[in-house]
Formats: C-alpha cells, structure tokens, sequence
C-alpha cells in the first residue's frame, strides 16, 4: 500500500494511503497486551512482593528491571512494524507525536547529561511505540483499553484491601505517609490506578446482568480503596472528572443546569476568595497550606528553569540521584511535584508548547470529531476518557508531575486516551461504535 498522502479530503473522512489495516488481525495482539499489563502491574507495585515491609528508602530501586520490561514492550511493537512494513506509514500518520519524540531524543544534543538523555528518551520511544502499536492492531481499540485498564485496577483495588484486612500494617501502609499504600508501596502511587480506573469504569456499558454485577463489585472496590489512600490531589482530580464525565454524558438540558451551577460556583468563589476557601480546606483535611514543603520546591525549581529556558537541561537530565536533597535541603524530591514544570526543567518552553498542542488542544479537538450522540456508547467511552485526561491535566498536574514519564500511569494512560481519541487510522472511535464522525461545520482534520 502506498505511504503516499493525498491531497486535501473532505473534514471527517480519513486519509487514504496511511492507515495501518496491515497490523490488525482476526484479534488484538495479546502478547503486546499482556506486555502493556507487565508494564501497569510495575507501575503500581515495583514487583514487590505483598508480604515485604514497605521500607523507607532515597534509592532508586528496580530501574534495570523497569528498562528490561520497557524494552521488551517496545521490540514487541517493533517487531509488528517491521514485519507489516508499517513503521514509516505509523511515523508520518502520527506526526504530531512524532515530532516530540523527536525533540526528546535531539535534546541529547543539549542535555547536562547526554547518556542519561539518551537512556531515557529510548525508554520513552518503547513506551509510546507500545501503546501506538496497541491502538492500531486492534479493531476495538477504547473497548480493549477500558476493559483492560478497569479491570486491571480493580485487581489492584480487590488485592490492596485483602492485603490490608490480612497482613500487618507494615505491608500495606508506608510508614511516612497515613492511608492505604496496598500493593503499592506509598498511597500517592496506588490512588491514580483507583481513580483512574473508576472513571474510566463509567465509560464501559454492559448488556448483560452478570456485567452489570461485574461493573457494580468494580467501582465499589475502586472508591474503597481510593478513599482510603487519603490522597487528596487525587480525590479532587477524581471529583474533578466525575464532574466533567457528567457534564459531557448529560443531554442539552442537564448540561445547561449544570453551566449554571458552575457560574453560580464562580461566584460565590468570588464572593468569599479563594485564599479564604483555600486555608478552610486544607484545615479540614488537616493538611499544611505549602503543600508538604511544595511551595519552596517550586521556588527553587522556576529559579534551575530560569537557567535555560527555551530548550531546558535535556529529557530526564535534571532530575538525578539526590538532586531533590541537594535543592531543598529538607528532603529528597525526584520530581517538582507540577507536571508543566518538569516539562520545561527538560525540554524549556519548546517543549511545553508541544505538550500543550498534543493533549490538551488535540484531546478538544478529538472530542469535536468523535465524541459521539448524546446517550450513544461513543458520547459514553468518550466522555469517560476525556474526564480523565481533563482532570489530570488541570488539577492532579498540579500537585504531582507525569507528563513524558512511562513509568507514570498517568500519562501512560493520557497517552493511551489521547491515541485513541486523536485516531486518523480506520479503526477511529467513529468506526468502531459505529456513528458517522460530524465535526463542526469550519473545523479542520487534524490528526495525531
């Protein structure tokens, strides 16, 4: 098939030439999955087994295993490329990420730490390789997905809290930190898997009893054991996302009253003063209004950003073994705790802006195209995903950072979303519910 593009098409049809029918079969590609599923149970646990102590430590443990597994995936979708003469047609059909993958790997021209760079940005290739290659080898790419993540995190869910009720304390709880760490090791690390998976749960419509039963043990397991991490950026991006989830979902008339809701929020906002809201919610929590020593990291952090600010240190240079000691004196931080600003310590404001033109823009304008009739699936799986991608990117960001990180299953499933949604091959979300894609009259196609 030729990798030819044609000219410009109609808004709404696909471009002919480019699609990646060559890498879906009769199925998925259960190897590939099974890999993605290695990956996840990684990200969640280190591999630690549920009966150690979760001990206290500034190490990094577990990186060899990390890029073994990382490596793995991505030779896997390798491999699938390779052997279906795709990898040129998947590089130029998905450009937009293309490009940043490539400034990932140049910025090793300029990196404090070019080994580091380059060790680090390959991970990220295996890693968005293995999650492109997952989306375009199925035939139903978001029902793969959702299945998988929510029932993965309710595994997750179910284990954390049968540990916590039958093992000691000391397995299940980390000792600096209060609240249900699981099979994690700290409660900031298990509750992204409970949150995420509870809302991309509402995205999955079940035609059975025994589904509906399976779906009902899920989300109840989920906002358990999420509740119980107490992590409260967490708990406000959920919130978050169930909000914007049913604002999508909701017909014109529901979504009109819940418009006025929110100005009628606003205002009141107004009325009292966020500084005044802020200091009563961190007393109710019990929490400190500097965020656990952020606000001093940040500081220190813009201070190293201001130091090169265009094109940054390099992907994954700055954030070495005991940096976060060396910055703040206090404590060891291994990230700025601000999603947005990591980026720029790595990649300066040029990578920012194609941070923000790859998810944030292009996730609006996938939902212009495919997110679906009011009361379909599609309005449903995508309105679940776009939640997600919203909350964490506007509240979770804030408080932890993701962005470009693997091994964060944060963005490990924005990308996934974001893949999904912005699907310029013939299996796009259109396609596979079924509904015939009706983007707004004077819109462009825009493909990532």
């Amino acid at each position: 098939m030729s990798a030819s593009v044609t000219a410009a098409s109609p808004v709404g049809e696909e471009t002919v030439g480019l699609d990646l029918k060559a890498l879906r079969s009769s199925a998925f590609d259960p190897i590939l999955l099974g890999a993605l599923v290695l990956w996840m149970l990684y990200a969640v646990s280190g591999f630690r087994l549920p009966t150690s102590p979760i001990l206290l430590s500034d190490e990094n443990a577990g990186s060899g295993l990390r890029q073994v597994l990382f490596s793995a995936a991505g030779m896997i979708a390798i491999s699938r490329l390779v052997l279906s003469k795709r990898l040129a047609h998947l590089l130029v059909l998905r450009s937009p990420m293309t490009l940043l993958t490539a400034l990932i790997l140049g910025s090793v021209l300029w990196s404090e730490l070019p080994t580091v760079t380059a060790k680090r940005g390959l991970l990220y290739v295996f890693g968005w390789l293995a999650l492109t290659v997952m989306v375009h080898s199925s035939k139903r790419p978001a029902k793969v997905m959702l299945t998988t993540v929510v029932a993965f995190t309710a595994s997750m869910a179910a284990a954390s809290l049968l540990f916590y009720v039958v093992l000691p304390e000391n397995c299940t709880v980390n000792p600096a930190r209060p609240g249900l760490a699981g099979v994690a090791i700290h409660p900031n690390t298990l509750a992204p898997f409970m949150s995420i998976g509870l809302l991309l749960s509402m995205g999955i419509r079940t035609v059975s009893p025994v589904g509906s039963l399976w779906l009902l043990i899920a989300r109840g397991l989920l906002a358990v054991a999420l509740v119980l991490t107490f992590s409260m950026t967490t708990l406000m991006a959920t919130f978050v996302g169930m909000g914007v989830y049913l604002f999508l979902n909701a017909r014109s008339y529901f979504r009109g009253t819940m418009q006025l809701v929110a100005c009628a929020l606003v205002a009141f906002v107004s009325l009292v003063g966020p500084s005044t809201l802020r200091s009563a919610f961190f007393d109710a929590t019990g929490r400190d209004e500097s965020l656990s020593g952020r606000d001093e990291l940040w500081a220190v952090v813009w201070a190293e950003y201001k130091e090169s600010s265009v094109l940054g240190n390099g992907f994954g240079a700055f954030w070495t073994e005991g940096k976060g000691r060396e910055l703040v004196q206090t404590w060891n931080p291994r990230q700025s705790h601000n999603a947005y600003l990591d980026v720029l310590l790595d990649l300066g404001a040029v990578g920012l802006i194609a941070v923000l033109v790859i998810f944030p823009l292009g996730l609006l304008l996938a939902w212009f195209r495919h997110g679906g009739t009011a009361g379909s699936a599609q309005r449903q799986a995508s309105a679940a995903m776009v939640a997600v991608a919203f909350a964490y990117m506007v509240v979770y960001a804030f408080g932890q950072s993701f962005f470009l990180r693997f091994d964060a299953f944060p963005f490990f499933i924005l990308t996934w979303i974001t893949l999904i949604l912005n699907n310029p091959d013939q299996n796009n979300l259109s396609a596979e519910f079924g509904e015939t894609q009706t983007p707004p009259a004077g819109t462009l196609s825009t493909s990532h």
